[in-house]
């Protein structure tokens, strides 16, 4: 195996690992060497065992560097020889393999730098036979460019300028610019002018308090709700509607005290009405999302423990300075940004800031040039899980990681959501054709109307007159229906575990054709579980122990002993499991495989076999030993578990799986390796079992019940007998994959909508769980898997290719913040509408530039919460796909709702208007019955719409294009004007003309009669016959047009399946019923007839409708036919 020293040939990165292998060295002494021999030691009791023999390979992503502490001489000797200045040793401490956390089995003590090997690839998806743990180190380069697949990153060429190390972060070390973790502690006591051990003077905290100020958070101040209220009214219809208002109350003005003025003034105060009802929708749903200043000064904790001029003591937070020592401890938040000088078992939790899942240890060393992952620094607002830590404080309030990354959230703009621009222009075109309409009439009036027909139109009734028809374009009850369909969505929604913050963001969620999420407590269950065992030679699932498949397997019995009893977790009062993730995992398990109640199952097995000793478990030892009492026997019991090649540096026998003891051979370690590969590639946590029957003469002390056990492996009598050990099984914990993602994302797939996985974990075990969720294919060559450090490196073209519509889901690992910001700027500027799902604070400038953010309900940071526009309450991502159904079903209803309300409620009231300003017709339709038509007849089935369920095949669309599938488009058009509306009309002017017919009148008589209708013996009627006739006929033409629209709602429910096989919505049918009533009762009732100038008229025009309303459906029926063979067509 040979190690290439050519640093010439390709791109070199650095992958932070601890793996299972020890690595010693030896330098070839021939002439000719231009390499460096690495030999692998296999000695069983020394090292973790594998086999060199094989030729086979492991395959790995990347290229990799390097540092055994036994190879430092030989290596500088190596780099000098060969012209390269030695580089300084530096120790970076993240996994290849999926286990990061401090039980993680697949440990190695050797430093990843400088030397460097080309391993070949790892295939992560699964394939051919197991993958093999000798290391497969090659001399010759690369010599093909790796295509963007499974975890092949593209390389820069040779001639490409030197990238720094960990240059995806580079734009974020430009924004914080950190370098704290570089120094060492005396150079960070110079750069701070501060004492490590006496901290700073009260005169340095005065000066400094004075130059950095408080140490808090300068939020940006939010406007004044009044503000917000009045702007939330001049949103979407808003200005349509005030202006309206406006031209309804200067009509009545104008027209004061003449036939008709108070039908303006009622439509005017009707549509002030309807304008304060949406405002106060909208303000309401906004004003919950607007807490983001309460939410963060929560952030910041009150108080904690300094070091100054010698003395500890407890100050306010906002006073820290940089330069302050501060002690961090257990269950408290770290302050300020701290740069840590001492570390007593300390872990942070990062998951705020990082998105890692597991608790990180904190040290005084540097190890890793990414801030990020370095273990000597704490940001603020992370907490503190375990143990203490001490520290300089080197950045407070707005310079602090945190508030940098609120800075971006405040600084951004929110971004209107699709469907808000989307009524944006459907208002924009009703007002340029309402404006359009409105400027001919003024013109037609002035150039022949005032000269040819000068009794016809006044000054004043020409105002009206046009008033009347701008109002008219308007379909004023759309607005009410768009918001009350929006809100009853929003609450269906909440039913699904998905609260909407703003209503329009559930269309955005809808038409969403990228979703980026995160992948633990999202896609996973946010709990670890034991999965597999391996034991006696072969694997079998922990489901089957749990279901007593292997009841009598005396090694399985050991296996449980050393889960319930080697461990730190306890039950609580309410009898909940409390301890660390692995160990509650398997109390859990033990409970499961309890044939009785497990809680006293647990109580008996701990007092039976009484803990006299233990050394528990530390991120240094990797393992976690106890000594037990048998009660009945007086036999005592050594057990062990932790990290697997830990674990297997202690034993020299096996149990099998009939429970003998045998001697563990090279054999039995191969197969070991070779299942902890497995194990470990499938993104599971690996720990190792053994055990050993001690006899009381082998302790060099005695115990006794009121000694208690031992803290510290220090003098521990226990470190002597760990040896000799007897290994039973090795037992994989996993965070496993919610039950309903992977249905969810074949949803996804089918619904032409990428889901990508964006995670701060590593790649092997984003990988894993992406192949189990569904989103990458267990034997697809064509899987991506990006590395946060390489998106810098990216080309427009590699993003067009992993961003692209058509392309296969992918996964980015080990991603910052800013990372995934640019993820989602890249996704938006090619053209998608993006969501993104996201839980800490590092998540929330993403969230806020995405289209739609999505933030969990439970758990995460409230910064997260209060950026997004929906929260997931059950955390679950499949509740977020089914609000994707419910999107494109909002925005598939309000279309429907706008092709109901234009043809009678837009189209034919401006046709009658028409009639009369350029033929000279009696006015067909008069303002109340417009009035009616628009705020009463076509509410009430317009809101039934809202409760239309979508289609069978709403979710197996594309995603509507959002720069060409519009809310109001061409096929749209068509359909409400050029279709229902003319053909409405032509139902209204039908029965209008039948009833002027009955009174002697024909078309003939009333064309372009003008000023001459109302004047006494017009065609020898008198003006109350004239009156009677004209009030008849407009309540028939307002007759007709609402019967048409009860045979349009049914055609408007589907816009492409056949409404015959589509399910029935019994709503519409009850709006019709009771619009039947409305019309009745205007019809029929005299005290209605002498208000509201309305007439009864021939019984035959009530059912002139009927017949063309069936025509149209038919009509229609052929259309959804036609459409569904040819979707691209203009139908």
């Amino acid at each position: 195996m040979m190690l290439s020293s050519d640093d010439s040939q390709e791109d070199t990165r650095v992958l932070d690992s601890e793996v299972g292998l020890d690595i010693s060295h030896s330098l070839d002494g021939s002439s000719d060497a231009e390499s460096l021999q690495i030999s692998v030691d296999q000695n069983p009791s020394e090292h973790f065992p594998v086999t060199p023999s094989r030729s086979s390979t492991m395959a790995l992503p990347l290229t990799y560097r390097i540092r055994s502490q036994q190879v430092e001489s030989a290596f500088t000797q190596e780099k000098q020889r060969m012209g390269t200045p030695p580089k300084s040793p530096l120790r970076l401490g993240s996994p290849i393999m999926p286990n990061s956390a401090s039980t993680t089995p697949m440990h190695l003590p050797i430093e990843l730098t400088d030397l460097r090997f080309t391993p070949r690839r790892l295939d992560f998806m699964g394939g051919a036979g197991l993958p093999d743990p000798t290391l497969g180190l090659v001399d010759e380069p690369q010599t093909e460019e790796p295509c963007l697949t499974e975890t092949h990153i593209p390389t820069r060429k040779t001639n490409d300028a030197p990238l720094p190390t960990h240059q995806s972060r580079q734009i974020l070390h430009k924004m914080v610019e950190i370098d704290a973790h570089l120094l060492t502690a005396e150079e960070v006591q110079l750069k701070f002018e501060t004492d490590l051990e006496r901290g700073l003077s009260v005169a340095q905290v005065r000066v400094r308090q004075q130059r950095e100020g408080q140490n808090m958070l300068a939020l940006k101040q939010g406007r004044h709700p009044l503000f917000n209220y009045f702007m939330s009214m001049m949103e979407g219809f808003g200005p349509l509607l005030w202006g309206s208002a406006v031209l309804c109350f200067i009509a009545y003005a104008v027209a004061f005290n003449q036939p008709g003025d108070t039908y303006n003034l009622a439509l005017g105060i009707l549509l002030v009405v309807v304008n304060i009802l949406m405002g106060s929708f909208g303000y309401y749903q906004e004003r919950k999302s607007s807490k983001l200043m309460d939410v963060l000064k929560q952030v910041i904790p009150a108080a904690c423990v300094v070091t100054r001029d010698g003395a500890d003591f407890e100050a306010d937070t906002k006073d820290l300075v940089s330069g302050d020592i501060v002690h961090l401890l257990t269950g408290t938040k770290v302050p300020a940004d701290v740069r840590v000088i001492s570390s007593n078992d300390a872990k942070v939790d990062n998951s705020l800031l990082t998105g890692e899942s597991e608790p990180q240890p904190l040290s005084a060393t540097c190890t890793d040039q990414n801030p990020f992952e370095t273990r000597n620094l704490a940001f603020f607002g992370t907490m503190i899980v375990e143990g203490s830590a001490t520290g300089v404080v080197i950045a407070t309030a707005n310079r602090t990681v945190t508030g940098r990354l609120v800075a971006l959230v405040n600084d951004s703009k929110p971004k209107p959501a699709p469907l808000q621009l989307e009524i944006n222009a459907f208002a924009r075109v009703i007002v340029v054709m309402a404006l359009t309409i409105g400027v001919v009439i003024v013109i037609s009036w002035a150039a022949w109307l005032r000269t040819s027909y000068p009794g016809f139109l006044s000054v004043a009734a020409l105002l009206v007159t046009v008033v009347s028809v701008m109002v008219a374009c308007l379909p004023d009850g759309m607005p009410l229906s768009v918001i009350v369909t929006m809100t009853l969505i929003a609450k269906h929604m909440l039913g699904l575990k998905v609260l909407v913050k703003t209503l329009p963001a559930i269309e955005t969620l809808g038409s969403s054709t990228v979703i980026l999420t995160d992948k633990t407590g999202t896609l996973t269950e946010n709990h670890m579980r034991a999965s597999n065992l391996y034991l006696g030679g072969e694997f079998i699932t922990a489901k089957s122990v749990v279901d007593g498949d292997h009841a009598n397997d005396p090694v399985v019995k050991q296996v449980q002993l050393v889960s319930v009893l080697c461990s730190s977790a306890v039950l609580d009062a309410h009898e909940n499991v409390i301890g660390d993730a692995s160990e509650t995992a398997l109390l859990k398990f033990y409970m499961d495989c309890s044939t009785g109640d497990g809680v006293a199952d647990v109580e008996q097995a701990r007092k039976q076999f009484r803990k006299v000793d233990e050394i528990p478990f530390s991120s240094k030892n990797k393992w976690q030993v106890s000594l037990h009492v048998d009660e009945a026997t007086q036999e005592q019991h050594l057990l062990m578990k932790g990290a697997p090649e830990r674990v297997l540096d202690r034993c020299t026998h096996i149990m099998n799986k009939e429970g003998a003891i045998v001697p563990l051979d090279s054999f039995q370690l191969d197969q070991i390796s070779r299942a902890i590969y497995e194990l470990a590639n499938k993104g599971e946590r690996v720990l190792g079992m053994c055990s050993r029957l001690m006899h009381s003469s082998e302790l060099s002390y005695r115990h006794s019940p009121s000694e208690g056990t031992s803290t510290s492996p220090d003098h521990n009598p226990l470190m002597e007998q760990m040896s000799a050990m007897i290994f039973l099984a090795l037992v994989s914990l996993s965070d496993p994959v919610r039950t309903s993602v992977p249905p969810a994302i074949a949803m996804c797939t089918a619904a032409s909508i990428r889901v990508i996985m964006v995670t701060g974990d590593h790649a092997a075990t984003a990988s894993a769980i992406a192949v189990q969720a569904g989103i990458l294919s267990s034997s697809s060559a064509d899987n991506m898997v990006v590395q946060g450090v390489d998106i810098p490196t990216l080309s427009d073209d590699d993003w067009a290719r992993i961003l692209s519509r058509d392309s296969p889901n992918a996964v980015f690992a080990r991603t910052t913040p800013l990372d995934k910001l640019l993820i989602v700027q890249k996704a938006q500027a090619l053209g998608h509408t993006v969501t993104m799902l996201g839980d800490g604070v590092n998540d929330a400038p993403a969230l806020k530039e995405a289209h739609l953010g999505v933030a969990m309900g439970t758990g995460g940071s409230d910064v997260a919460r209060e950026a997004a526009g929906m929260l997931l309450m059950d955390n679950n991502f499949a509740s977020l796909i089914r609000g994707v159904e419910q999107g494109r079903l909002l925005f598939e209803n309000i279309k429907k709702v706008i092709i109901y309300l234009l043809p009678a409620g837009s189209f034919s009231e401006i046709t009658p208007v028409i009639a009369n300003i350029f033929f000279g017709f009696p006015l067909p339709l008069s303002s109340f019955l417009m009035i009616v038509i628009c705020l009463c007849t076509d509410v009430l089935p317009s809101l039934s719409l809202v409760y239309e369920p979508g289609e069978s095949d709403i979710m197996r669309r594309r995603p509507r294009e959002a720069k060409t599938e519009r809310l109001v488009d061409l096929r749209l058009v068509l359909s409400a004007y050029l279709y229902g509306g003319v053909l409405e009309s032509i139902v209204g002017f039908l029965n209008y003309f039948l009833v002027m017919a009955h009174y002697g009148l024909a078309p003939g008589d009333l064309v372009f009669a003008f000023s001459a209708w109302g004047q006494e013996g017009f065609h020898n009627l008198t003006v109350a016959q004239q009156t009677e006739a004209l009030n008849s006929a407009q309540t028939a033409f307002f007759v007709g047009l609402t019967i048409m629209q009860f045979f349009n709602l049914q055609m408007v429910r589907t816009r492409r399946m056949s409404i015959f096989s589509h399910k029935i919505n019994w709503r519409t049918f009850a709006a019709i019923f009771i619009d039947m009533g409305i019309v009745l009762f205007i019809c029929l009732a005299d005290p209605v007839n002498k208000v509201f100038n309305t007439a009864p008229f021939p019984w035959y025009c009530w059912l002139i409708p009927i017949p063309c309303g069936i025509a149209m459906l038919a009509i229609d029926e052929i259309r959804k036919a036609i459409i569904r063979k040819r979707p691209a067509g203009v139908l």
